[in-house]
């Protein structure tokens, strides 16, 4: 095609060049051939310009593998570095410099989270090296990664086994071991596993795992205390130099509220770190139980998941029936969840009264009689189902969303949702919306209405395979379980009448994560008001006390008071209105678990099999100059080359129509001058 185009100007400049040599042969001209020269150039280029096809031109471009080195942040790192912490950071510095000729740096640090400020401070208070792994194969996913440098200790106190952890691209990991891997006497406790809610006077169990270093021989004892007693006691026999074995116990809950319990084993002899011989953890024992009916119109997965999320809770008591078989007072359940209920095959739809009511739809659903029972969502429709993904509705404010939330929905295989038309009653807040393919509706997949009778509608099945899925990527069920329970919570919670109150989000804090508190003021009418001003005096153990003010949040109140020290809080909200003064009162409790002193010795076997398993490679700090030349010899760290095709037209070429005027003037003088 390019051969005909160029052959066809050619013979466009050619043909009146030679008519024009013809014609000047006759005349006087002393140099006959230039005028047809120039005669053929600007015809020549003119049809070049006109006809202008588009030209193909290639584009070669190079993308240099991105090395991204995660650095250990955490504050066990001091005692790994100790005094060659600044000799460590000159060296760290210096390598990366070097490797920006070869490749793109992305330096970040970790603890329990990921970020790229303050590199070497070692002031995290706990180590997730998985979740590290994840968040940055994650956000680089799309990059040229060509390894990730680890520099670490190899203590991980959460999140997963960095071994077994799925990351969203294969990369090799190459290690830079820091800290003394030498095992020290040791007695730790590991971990403690109790429910966080118990009823009261209920026995309930606790367990504790418990790890001995180098104490061959010992004997001793691991012990249960609560309020400074010792309530149950285990005999511990070491009979190996690395010895971890679980321990059972089990303890009565005879006092209401939140109650600190403690599992302590004596320091031994040679004990140099006595931090993780004691683990306290708490357990709040409640007065009263929440009766929740799961009505059924046959056996589902979908209900097993609901019980396993409310088990754990005891202050939850969950009965299971099927099809018409109701009890005799349905009164005395705080909340009916109804799955495919009213049902195609049922004689009659139940009638569920007055409690509220939790609706979960899917093909055995009666789409007609439901929409008939409720005010709040209306379906026409057949019993086909779509397969449809969850979008979260980000203006849903019924209750406080999991942290993790969007990363988990993301990772969610569809629900099974009746066929039809959705239509949403004013007064409801919808949670999530329906995905149907590639194409966001605005059909409700989850919503709610609070008011007089509450109310929930999860418009598919399957929520089962969330939890799997949930336990597949992030090894834990926590999130779709939170929602579970929230839910349960907002529709099943007692009718607080109260004109007053103040409350949390949640009453056990960690002691690095801030402590929250709202209140709510109604006015006669039962609406939200917030225009006095509230105040709240917050007392610890010791009986030091904090006075503080609430500031206003739409129409109710907020307090952020920031970090608290370990221990037990107790507040008290106060308010003035119309003359009436009003008070609310609670207490919350703050526990300290000093994660990164549980373990000091650094796991050169974890970073080592790492760098096997993916690929990489293991350094100490005495030999991490010899990672530059593994990095050189790793065929799978190398560039990319990308090439880009693009056209070109000649139209678009501006220079080419003055070179056209530039040969037509140029014979255009040449006859002026040779006057011909």
């Amino acid at each position: 095609m390019n051969f005909i185009y160029w052959l066809l100007c050619f013979v466009i400049g050619l043909l009146p060049a030679c008519f024009i040599f013809i014609r000047d042969r006759k005349k006087n001209i002393p140099v006959k051939w230039l005028p047809a020269l120039l005669r053929f150039f600007t015809c020549f280029f003119t049809a070049v310009l006109l006809l202008a096809p588009a030209f193909p031109v290639q584009h070669t471009e190079e993308e240099k593998p991105l090395l991204l080195w995660l650095q250990d942040n955490s504050s066990s790192m001091r005692g790994a570095l100790g005094k060659d912490s600044a000799n460590y950071r000159k060296q760290a510095e210096a390598m990366r410099a070097r490797w920006q000729q070869d490749y793109q740096v992305v330096t970040l640090g970790f603890g329990g989270d990921v970020g790229p400020d303050s590199l070497f401070r070692y002031d995290q208070k706990s180590t997730d090296i998985a979740g590290a792994l994840q968040s940055v194969t994650e956000q680089y996913r799309d990059q040229n990664i060509g390894a990730i440098i680890l520099s670490s200790d190899g203590i991980y106190n959460e999140g997963l086994d960095p071994l077994y952890a799925p990351v969203a691209t294969p990369v090799p990991v190459y290690s830079i071991a820091l800290g003394d891997s030498t095992r020290p006497r040791d007695i730790a406790v590991t971990r403690v596993y109790a429910n966080k809610t118990v009823a009261l006077n209920t026995n309930f169990e606790i367990v504790a795992d418990l790890r001995i270093e180098k104490l061959n021989g010992l004997h001793t004892a691991i012990t249960v205390q609560h309020q400074g007693k010792t309530i149950s006691q285990s005999p511990v026999h070491v009979d190996k130099d690395r010895y971890t074995a679980s321990f059972r116990f089990e303890a009565k809950a005879a006092v209401k509220g939140f109650q600190r319990y403690s599992i302590v084993v004596p320091v031994a002899d040679g004990e140099q770190n006595s931090n993780n011989n004691r683990m306290d953890f708490f357990v709040e024992v409640i007065d009263e139980q929440t009766k929740v009916l799961l009505l059924a119109a046959g056996p589902h997965p979908d209900l097993a998941a609901i019980k396993a999320a409310l088990e754990p809770l005891p202050q939850y008591k969950t009965e299971l029936r099927f099809g018409n078989d109701l009890p005799a007072d349905l009164n005395t359940y705080a909340l009916v969840v109804a799955h495919n209920i009213p049902a195609l095959q049922a004689g009659r739809s139940p009638a569920l009264g007055n409690v509220p009511v939790w609706y979960i739809l899917g093909s055995q659903t009666n789409l007609a009689a439901f929409s008939q029972a409720q005010p709040l969502l209306k379906v026409a429709g057949s019993n086909n189902t779509n397969d449809v993904l969850p979008l979260i509705n980000a203006s849903f404010s019924y209750f406080t969303l999991p942290a993790n939330i969007r990363e988990v929905i993301a990772k969610m295989p569809p629900l099974q949702a009746p066929y039809g038309n959705y239509s949403a009653g004013g007064d409801g807040q919808v949670l999530l919306q329906q995905q149907i393919g590639n194409v966001a509706t605005q059909y409700p997949l989850w919503l709610f209405r609070a008011g007089e009778q509450p109310m929930a509608v999860l418009c598919g099945e399957g929520i089962w395979r969330w939890r799997l899925y949930e336990f597949k990527y992030f090894g834990k069920h926590e999130t779709v379980d939170e929602l579970i329970r929230q839910t349960v919570s907002l529709l099943s919670a007692k009718k607080d009448t109260r004109p007053f109150r103040v409350f949390m989000d949640k009453y056990i804090l960690s002691d690095n994560e801030a402590a929250y508190l709202y209140a709510e003021l109604k006015n006669d009418n039962g609406e939200l008001v917030n225009g006095p001003d509230a105040r709240l005096s917050l007392a610890d153990s010791a009986g030091k006390n904090w006075n503080y003010a609430f500031e206003r949040n739409g129409k109710s109140y907020r307090l952020n008071i920031g970090l608290l020290a370990p221990g037990s809080y107790t507040f008290k909200g106060s308010t003035q209105a119309n003359g009436k003064s009003y008070t609310s009162e609670g207490s919350f409790v703050v526990t300290a678990v000093p994660l990164e002193a549980l373990k000091t010795n650094a796991d050169y076997e974890l970073l080592y099999k790492l760098g096997r398993q993916t690929g990489g490679g293991f350094f100490t700090y005495a030999n991490m100059g010899a990672l530059a030349d593994s990095l050189k010899n790793n065929p799978t760290v190398k560039p990319l080359i990308h090439t880009d095709k693009t056209y070109i037209q000649l139209i678009n070429l501006r220079w080419l129509f003055f070179v056209i005027l530039l040969f037509a003037a140029a014979e255009w003088l040449l006859r002026k001058y040779w006057n011909a």
